[in-house]
């Protein structure tokens, strides 16, 4: 992968969930290759706002989105460190990145 990849990841699936270990390990390999990433958290993938390791990927350059529609409806705050979109930012992001990777 060259350092121009820009990764998508949508995740829709809570952070204890079978995908959490793969979610983290490729965030980790791919941001420790340059990789441009952005995650779009969707359905109950809002609860990962609340556990802190994504905060920590934000403050290292990984954009975070909240589908605003999915956090209000779980009555979640979203954070400074994450930004609120709506599904017509989510498809810019999938028409702009190289690879959108699906956590459902």
């Amino acid at each position: 992968m060259t350092s121009t990849q820009k990764v998508l990841f949508v995740v829709s699936n809570n952070p204890f969930s079978k995908d959490r270990r793969t979610i983290l390990k490729l965030l980790e390999e791919l941001r420790k290759r340059n990789a441009t990433l952005i995650v779009f958290l969707h359905g109950n993938g809002v609860w990962w706002l609340g556990n802190g390791v994504l905060e920590r990927f934000a403050s290292e350059g990984v954009e975070i989105y909240c589908g605003i529609d999915s956090a209000n409806k779980r009555n979640q705050h979203i954070p400074p460190w994450a930004k609120k979109a709506d599904l017509k930012r989510l498809v810019e992001l999938m028409t702009e990145a190289d690879k959108v990777l699906f956590f459902n």
